[in-house]
């Protein structure tokens, strides 16, 4: 597999990824809307208000998985001197310090994660 071919894949995780938060969001929310327009008891609307306030969490971690795609892609392509603009995908995100992210990647694991990847 080229460099190309795994971008050009991680790149389509990225863009389903992408849809699919969204629709979930999209969702989310309109549950929450309808269970403000519904007359049940609020220990039950409590109950299904956290499962939507948990899936929104969850949405949040998913999200910070496709960061890390990304981090990679635009590392291979930085690298290897592959043009990123052709893949259409954002630059990578920043964080103040990796202090501040208890999630990131050192630049060993990532280059560690691309090996086991090719």
């Amino acid at each position: 597999m080229t460099y190309e071919e795994l971008i050009r894949e991680l790149c389509d995780v990225i863009k389903e990824s992408e849809m699919n938060s969204i629709t979930i969001y999209e969702n989310l929310e309109k549950i929450g809307d309808t269970l403000n327009n519904l007359d049940i008891p609020i220990h039950e609307s409590n109950k299904i208000e956290e499962v939507i306030s948990s899936s929104f969490g969850l949405l949040q971690h998913q999200d910070l998985h496709r960061q890390k795609i990304e981090r990679v892609v635009n590392y291979v392509c930085e690298k290897n001197n592959i043009d990123s603009s052709s893949y259409n995908i954002a630059d990578s995100a920043k964080s103040i310090s990796k202090g501040d992210v208890e999630d990131s990647l050192s630049e060993d694991e990532l280059e560690a994660l691309i090996k086991s990847m090719t």
